[in-house]
């Protein structure tokens, strides 16, 4: 598993781009801003026949929610699907600003000796047990986004 929350990966099938194309439709519905009923497709986003920009529907908020891109290549008798899922680059913005901040406060407060060491050990410690939080969020959202989206362009769900 990776340390940083990006993965790419490759689906191959034997069937054509538009079978593939089809399959995806079924399970991809447009995005929108609200959503009232439960009854809806797994994903929304966007599908054309160069590829796809996709993200999972949840009901929760979850700012580490993998967004998908694929690209469609086509040889002969088979479809390769290039899938890469990272976070919103927003999400990474903000993260990138947030320890920026921090360790910015933290460090010059720490070197000066005005706080305790075992402080300063917490303050430190802190934005790295959340790294591993967010980490934890992101991949496990990413492991169960690739098994679907394998089996819906394989046809199985």
């Amino acid at each position: 598993m990776k340390i940083l929350p990006n993965d790419t990966f490759i689906i191959l099938t034997s069937d054509s781009l538009p079978i593939v194309l089809q399959r995806l439709n079924a399970k991809v519905e447009p995005t929108k801003a609200f959503r009232f009923s439960r009854k809806h497709a797994p994903y929304q986003g966007t599908i054309s026949e160069s590829g796809f920009q996709i993200s999972r529907i949840i009901h929760y908020r979850n700012s580490l929610l993998p967004v998908i891109q694929g690209r469609f290549e086509v040889q002969s008798h088979q479809t390769l699907i290039h899938v890469q899922m990272s976070i919103h680059p927003f999400v990474m913005a903000f993260l990138g600003f947030w320890f920026l901040f921090w360790y910015g406060a933290v460090i010059p407060i720490t070197l000066t000796g005005a706080m305790p060491h075992q402080m300063a050990a917490i303050f430190v410690g802190m934005p790295m047990l959340m790294l591993i939080i967010f980490w934890v969020a992101f991949w496990s959202e990413a492991n169960r986004s690739r098994s679907e989206l394998s089996q819906i362009i394989q046809g199985e769900l």
